[in-house]
């Protein structure tokens, strides 16, 4: 038997298990009857009906910490229920186990990438799962057979790739053609183009309208509002723990939905302070390094400096060669005036310089380590006699960062890795607001971020410009640098293209900049 004909029987062999749970399409697939979830006092999913239809498209919009991790856990099976009750093709089903989901063809893409990084895209794709024969793996089945997957759904990946040399964002792909080999006929996408290209981006986009002209069920979980109406049919929203309403996507707009979300307007979230721009802090000339060449700005005090362009463009290895992290191979840097050098993060933190980096699990956080505790790492010197911390300083300034910040946690001794995807953000961001630095780099700071956080952050920008720090704000989301940069500079092959004051040119223009002719 050949690979592709094994893989084929496998998915026969789960449809057989589905056979009697068929209904037509544009009727409940899933019911969930006053679905309810305690941790102790703590109610972490209010009781929530919602009926999900055979064949759409459903968006799922909400604050972080709205409830919309503690259904996907309940819907695939990783948590157990408080109360209520759970309908699969109108008979009731306990969603126990992820076994008892995955084998209903219920799956879930995560935001985060669970993955094994030491391991091939194949043997990824297989993990659980594996082709044997005489007790010996076949590994040139499984990646003859994870290849025909991968090129059918038009990701042009090599399934004989080891995963760590992929993008964050081919690796997200990787994890929908996993979902997508096990047969599905439910399945969820939780921030999917948080780390995705354009480019790719519009190949999931295909893959999922195809899924759901094949009467899958998507269930499409975004804080972009624009993805939600590019995609969706209907679109449900979550406001602390609860369902406060459902709405086809041709009757709604993004104000009702913001309203339903949080009670502030569209206007509220990008608001700009007005500060005056004051000395310059740093700047560069013909800086270059691995990934970026020939780049020349300026940050002074007050201001906000967007770095807009595609992923790969060469924004993140400018701030990283900026930085230290990164070797710098020509130009120079002038800080406050006086030409610098700079290799290595110590030296720069000793300037004055933040970085808030773009993957705050791995680059921005010691998720194992509580919450206090990541506050207070880059300022632990500050905070200690000799060797011995200062426990009620260190507690002081943890507590008054996470009011500041308004992280939601009931102790500053959570584990980091607890944490939503914004209160995490936060953490990062809140570990350097004691530091004391004059140039902060923020790079992809609300990505998998909702939009009350959004509005929270900016809020913080505009405290940090009144105190007369500089910012460098690198997104990949237009409309956030658009609205917030006092001046911006478009990357495209790692080189400086073009710049614009603030709003002074229109979204086309700089797009068209950004991906060139």
């Amino acid at each position: 038997m050949s690979s592709l004909e094994e893989l084929s029987r496998r998915h026969e062999d789960q449809a057989e298990l589905a056979e009697s749970d068929t209904v037509p399409r544009g009727e409940s697939i899933l019911e969930l009857r006053g679905l309810q979830k305690k941790y102790g006092l703590v109610e972490a999913l209010k009781p929530v009906s919602l009926t999900f239809l055979a064949g759409e498209i459903h968006a799922i919009v909400g604050e972080n910490g709205a409830g919309k991790s503690t259904l996907i856990k309940l819907l695939t099976g990783v948590i157990r229920r408080t109360a209520g009750e759970v309908f699969w093709c109108g008979k009731p089903v306990q969603l126990a186990t992820p076994t008892e989901a995955i084998s209903r063809g219920i799956n879930a893409v995560h935001q985060e990438v669970v993955l094994c990084p030491h391991l091939s895209v194949a043997a990824n794709m297989f993990l659980g799962d594996e082709m044997n024969r005489n007790g010996l793996m076949r590994k040139g089945a499984m990646e003859k057979a994870a290849q025909a997957v991968l090129d059918d759904l038009g990701f042009h990946l090599p399934a004989g790739a080891m995963l760590e040399s992929l993008t964050i964002g081919q690796q997200q792909l990787v994890a929908t053609a996993k979902a997508a080999m096990r047969g599905i006929r439910f399945i969820i996408f939780d921030e999917p183009t948080a780390y995705l290209t354009r480019q790719e981006s519009a190949q999931l986009f295909r893959l999922i309208r195809r899924l759901r002209d094949q009467g899958v069920t998507v269930v499409y979980i975004s804080h972009r509002m624009e993805e939600v109406f590019e995609l969706a049919d209907r679109v449900s929203v979550l406001r602390d723990g609860t369902h406060v309403g459902t709405r086809l996507i041709g009757e709604t707009n993004e104000n009702e939905l913001i309203a339903l979300m949080i009670n502030r307007s569209i206007e509220q979230i990008y608001h700009k302070e007005q500060v005056p721009a004051g000395d310059v802090i740093v700047e560069t000339k013909g800086l270059s390094g691995p990934g970026f060449e020939d780049v020349s700005l300026t940050v002074r005090a007050g201001e906000i400096v967007g770095l807009y362009g595609l992923i790969g463009a060469g924004r993140s290895e400018f701030a990283l060669g900026l930085y230290g992290r990164q070797p710098v191979t020509a130009g120079e840097i002038f800080w406050e005036g006086r030409k610098v050098s700079i290799p290595n993060e110590r030296v720069a933190m000793a300037l004055g310089i933040a970085l808030a980096p773009e993957s705050r699990r791995d680059q921005g956080l010691c998720l194992n380590l509580p919450i206090g505790l990541n506050i207070n790492l880059p300022v632990l010197k500050r905070l200690s006699s000799g060797l011995t911390i200062r426990r009620g300083d260190a507690a002081r300034n943890a507590e008054r960062q996470i009011a500041d910040l308004r992280i939601k946690t009931p102790s500053r001794h959570v584990l980091a890795s607890a944490m939503s995807g914004g209160n995490q953000q936060k953490i990062v961001i809140g570990k350097w607001l004691s530091h004391g630095a004059r140039l902060f780099i923020f790079d992809e700071p609300t990505v998998g971020v909702d939009v009350g956080t959004k509005a929270e952050i900016y809020r913080l920008f505009g405290e940090l410009l009144k105190q007369g720090a500089g910012i460098i704000l690198i997104s990949s989301y237009l409309p956030e640098v658009y609205e917030l940069a006092d001046r911006l500079h478009v990357f495209r092959g790692g080189r400086l293209v073009a710049s614009h004051d603030h709003r002074t040119a229109s979204h086309e223009d700089v797009l068209t900049q950004a991906i060139g002719s």
